[in-house]
């Protein structure tokens, strides 16, 4: 600390020849964005008009940052997103020639939320690791930079036939449903709600809670397994409620569903073309405990919430090419990827 006091005298001294101190504060009235790609902002209390901001990291001598206004202004705010970790004070500038510094922010190169067991040997649960997708209006979306597990999208690989929605599932099993029709007959449409209930894996017949409520289930894995095994309730009060649209596949029109509030989810289809434009930007890898789970995902392969080419199927993205198919996969097979997402509460 006294060091970069230190250094902040020197720069008064040097950047603004011998100009007094104001006696007004600038502060940091951003929380919980120390990281980079998160916006920080300045505010610079008093009336004194200013007349521009200075941004330094780490002790340079040179502003990373810059901004000058035109006599009058009224702007007394500054917002400015950090490209790397670091620690960063800005400097305001009064137009009377005194200048106001803030304290330190210390930001960090990645971004931690939440904890999850990803090295695979067990134990304490590690640090997830995440990628900023995007800011606006004080929130910012988060998805993991790896895949942290692998399992089906919803109906487990006993059910015969499937027909699902990010929302929900209707479900029956062979002799109910010829699953290849096309369109479906409705003649041999199964009621969910009739006869014995829902082939389980055991033979026996279980009822739709039954079913819903289960692991395999990405949805319910995200909003109850990961919500509550993941984060605690102080990172828990951060993650905002988000209304989903789910929409139709881009290509074959299959409907996406009614729309859904999540806690936890995963990208649409549009979202994924909006956020991670590149085939680059939507590589990835799996952690080793996904890896350690020997559900045989070869392509680093995960899972989008938009439904695939016919209504047994949801969009994937080939995390090893970056390829994203609107074709997709069966939504029983297990051998297929997580990467949750999540709006947090940036502060200002």
């Amino acid at each position: 600390m006294k060091r970069g006091l230190g250094l902040l005298l020197l720069f008064t001294l040097t950047l603004f020849a011998l100009t007094a101190l104001s006696e007004d504060e600038l502060v940091c009235d951003t929380h919980n964005n120390g990281c980079a790609g998160l916006p920080i902002t300045w505010v610079a209390s008093g009336e004194k008009p200013v007349s521009g901001f200075r941004v330094y990291r780490d002790g340079s001598e040179k502003p990373v940052f810059t901004v000058d206004w035109a006599s009058g202004s009224a702007q007394r705010v500054l917002s400015f997103t950090p490209d790397k970790g670091g620690s960063y004070f800005a400097v305001c500038v009064f137009e009377d020639g005194s200048i106001s510094a803030s304290a330190p922010v210390p930001v960090a190169d990645k971004m931690l939320f939440g904890t999850y067991e990803q090295d695979g040997k067990g134990g304490a649960a590690e640090p997830i690791e995440w990628t900023i997708l995007g800011v606006k209006d004080n929130k910012a979306l988060l998805i993991t930079r790896h895949i942290i597990h692998n399992n089906s999208y919803f109906n487990p690989w006993w059910i015969k036939y499937k027909y699902t929605y990010w929302a929900y599932s209707y479900i029956g099993d062979f002799s109910t449903n010829y699953w290849g029709s096309q369109p479906e007959d409705p003649s041999r449409r199964y009621n969910i709600y009739g006869h014995d209930g829902i082939l389980m894996e055991d033979k026996t017949r279980g009822t739709e809670e039954q079913l819903y409520n289960s692991e395999l289930h990405c949805r319910y894995w995200c909003n109850q397994m990961f919500y509550y095994d993941a984060f605690t309730d102080e990172e828990r009060a951060r993650i905002l409620l988000t209304h989903n649209e789910n929409p139709d596949n881009p290509d074959s029109g299959v409907k996406g569903g009614p729309d859904t509030d999540d806690y936890v989810f995963f990208l649409s289809a549009p979202e994924v073309y909006e956020y991670l434009p590149t085939n680059d930007s939507r590589k990835c890898i799996q952690t080793q405990a996904a890896i350690n789970e020997r559900r045989n995902n070869q392509g680093n392969v995960w899972w989008l919430r938009s439904p695939g080419q016919f209504r047994v199927n949801a969009m994937i993205v080939y995390g090893s090419s970056g390829r994203c198919t609107t074709y997709g996969t069966d939504v029983g097979h297990s051998n297929v990827g997580y990467r949750p997402c999540v709006w947090i509460e940036i502060g200002g």
